[in-house]
């Protein structure tokens, strides 16, 4: 027995193995999502054979239908088609969602530089890498042709027409439309244009300061928009200056920065306002301080992000090992998003503030409790194997340099062959204060609240 302590103390996961294995998730969800589900209309085999794509086989990737769009929800149950685990296409629906898409697409092009990282050393995975590429410049034209309204802004559409048919047909789905969404697109075209390599480049680039200019141009409308629109809005552009260093970009940061603490973030307005709405505004804008604070070296930024780290903390019972939002309500419902933002909070606050073990606790407690055991990560893909140079460090194939297995993934989640579930998030899961457990979730995919998810974990945790 006195084997036992010792054997779960070196067991025991850490806040850089939860890194490790949301990393590990996340990179195969999406290209489960965009290569193999069919949910969204596909490219066609013949532009997947141009010479867009020179010296890349296509039969490296068998049975391969690459996104040119993700529509909204899907049924994640997986079913069985001559011995192959497949998306069930009829539970599709086919509303699209322009947020979701941008968020895709900003994921395929961080893992663009993961996968350059395997040249000359593993050609599937950076031809992997150069598929995404080439995928993300047709997604963003895609969406440039046909996700604008009348006024040129990007708004959400139904498709109306087979996923296969040569013309694909669309109504506007809601007229209205995010400033957010739009700086994440500008984003988007930003960043693609940094893997472009011909003529196209400076297009992609000059249409993402189209966005810049509008918004500067509308800098009096940004300001009257609600709580949560400021916020991702905030978000986004703190993405676009993270890869373009722009000045006029950063200028607009501080000062929606500024605006959102002293009106959102006062004694009054938090006192007449339920904290039961706020998780999600509230994670997000600890991250937009802290990159603020990151990017641009601004103090008062990181006092800020402190100031609601802070509050998201009164949220956390030690006794349950998970956050409670401030309801009287018998159940409380918590969005998959929530919890990561909730999560992230906790491993960004371990990572500015080295030597503090509060924050390491809490988001181990987060991670089992509110994340794995509440059921909310539906299935678990399997690790690499031993021959795939992602088990070691620096990619090196030593036997020193093997990385151990808990650093891909949670074993008591059960891959998508065994439990016929795809490596998703549900939508959402409810806890019963009675029973004080979480009730099964609902089988759901959601594509905002996944896309959302999957971009923090790549982009806020990339320099690791």
């Amino acid at each position: 027995m006195k084997y036992i302590g010792p054997f779960l103390k070196i067991n025991k996961i850490k806040p850089d193995n939860i890194k490790s294995q949301l990393f590990y998730l996340t990179k195969e969800s999406i290209k489960q999502i965009v290569l193999y589900s069919k949910c969204g209309i596909p490219i066609s085999l013949k532009d997947m054979k141009s010479k867009s794509l020179p010296n890349f086989d296509i039969t490296t990737f068998k049975n391969v239908s690459p996104l040119l769009c993700v529509y909204r929800k899907a049924n994640p149950n997986l079913i069985n088609i001559n011995d192959k685990l497949c998306w069930n296409d009829d539970k599709f629906k086919k509303d699209i969602n322009i947020e979701s898409n941008a968020f895709m697409t900003l994921c395929l092009l961080e893992l663009c530089n993961y996968y350059n990282s395997f040249k000359d050393k593993d050609n599937n995975k950076y031809n992997l890498g150069k598929l995404y590429a080439y995928m993300c410049r047709k997604q963003l034209e895609f969406y440039a042709l046909y996700f604008r309204n009348n006024q040129g802004v990007f708004v959400d559409k139904k498709h109306e027409n087979s996923s296969y048919a040569q013309e694909p047909k669309f109504t506007d789905k809601n007229k209205k439309f995010s400033f957010a969404t739009q700086a994440l697109l500008m984003a988007a075209y930003y960043k693609c244009s940094l893997t472009i390599e011909d003529d196209d480049r400076e297009q992609f680039k000059n249409f993402a300061y189209d966005i810049l200019n509008m918004l500067i141009e509308l800098k009096e409308e940004l300001y009257e928009q609600s709580f949560s629109e400021l916020s991702k809005l905030c978000f986004a552009l703190n993405i676009f200056y993270s890869y373009s260093k722009d000045k006029r970009c950063k200028n607009l940061i501080l000062d929606l920065s500024e605006l959102i603490f002293e009106n959102f973030y006062n004694d009054e307005y938090i006192l007449n306002t339920s904290k039961k709405n706020r998780v999600e505004n509230d994670s997000i804008n600890y991250i937009n301080y802290i990159l603020i604070y990151k990017h641009i070296n601004i103090i008062k930024a990181k006092e800020n992000a402190q100031f609601i780290y802070k509050k998201l903390l009164k949220l956390y019972d030690p006794e349950k090992g998970i956050f409670l939002k401030n309801t009287s309500e018998k159940n409380i419902e918590f969005s998959c998003l929530e919890v990561l933002l909730y999560l992230i909070n906790c491993l960004l606050d371990t990572d500015i503030n080295k030597g503090k073990n509060k924050s390491n606790l809490i988001a181990l407690d987060i991670f089992n409790n509110q994340l794995i055991n509440s059921g909310l990560v539906l299935s678990w893909p399997e690790a690499p194997n031993l021959n795939n140079a992602e088990r070691y460090r620096n990619l090196s194939m030593k036997s020193e340099d093997l990385i151990e297995e808990q650093n891909f993934r949670i074993s008591s989640v059960p891959s998508p062959e065994t439990c016929e579930l795809a490596p998703v998030f549900a939508k959402y899961v409810n806890y019963s204060r009675k029973k004080q457990a979480f009730k099964s979730p609902k089988l759901s995919f959601d594509t905002y609240k996944n896309m959302f998810s999957f971009f923090l974990i790549l982009h806020v945790f990339k320099s690791e």
